[in-house]
């Protein structure tokens, strides 16, 4: 066991009952907090994947100001 356990430990034994239920509320948060993130966790990989599976290659004649110009155009018209 590690020195920081047996820390903890130490304090949970010196304290009053009275206080175990506040402990107990404490360690439970803990606990749900930790699997909260390992799900987070899983949830960004599967999202990363999903991301990654969707690549895809422009073709070699894209214009990028051109396209631009032409989205201005069909969204805002000739503002001229």
């Amino acid at each position: 066991m590690t020195q920081i356990k047996e820390r903890a430990i130490r304090m949970i034994q010196r304290m009053p009952e009275d206080n175990m239920l506040y402990v107990i509320n404490i360690l439970q948060n803990l606990e749900a907090m930790s699997a909260d993130k390992e799900k987070d966790r899983q949830k960004a990989r599967t999202a990363l994947a999903e991301i990654m599976g969707m690549e895809k290659r422009l073709p070699e004649d894209f214009d990028p100001e051109k396209e631009l110009r032409e989205a201005r155009e069909e969204r805002y018209g000739n503002l001229s």
